[in-house]
């Protein structure tokens, strides 16, 4: 699996729970992300895996170490995928955007072009 999978299990691992829930709309957003992205069930099984091994800390520094190893454009399309997913329950939580935000803070994408390019993709599927 590449660099650029690998940091969007991480990071929406550590999304989907920051605000500590991880619902069934969460679960079938993950579902499609990963389709999307040609991440298979084994695969993401394997990682939910593994994550279980991690603090969260390490969970997040795994995550962006990884990013920082992808291209500017694929950066981007994790955080978008990230950004969709804040919206993917409905709910935007505050705790979402905090760790949206503090993880951009990390590389040099601009929020406003995450959200410009997060408009123009179709939503997430609802459950």
């Amino acid at each position: 699996m590449d660099h650029n999978k690998q940091a969007l299990l991480y990071l929406t691992y550590l999304l989907v729970y920051s605000d500590g829930e991880f619902d069934e709309a969460e679960k079938k957003a993950i579902r499609y992300i990963c389709q999307e992205e040609g991440i298979s069930e084994n695969e993401y099984q394997e990682f939910l895996i593994r994550a279980q091994d991690f603090s969260e800390r390490e969970l997040f520094d795994q995550g962006m170490d990884l990013v920082e190893q992808c291209s500017l454009d694929k950066q981007t399309g994790i955080f978008v995928w990230l950004y969709k997913l804040t919206e993917s329950d409905g709910m935007v939580h505050a705790k979402e955007v905090r760790f949206l935000l503090y993880s951009l803070r990390r590389t040099s994408i601009d929020f406003d072009l995450v959200k410009e390019t997060a408009s123009k993709m179709p939503s997430i599927p609802p459950s």
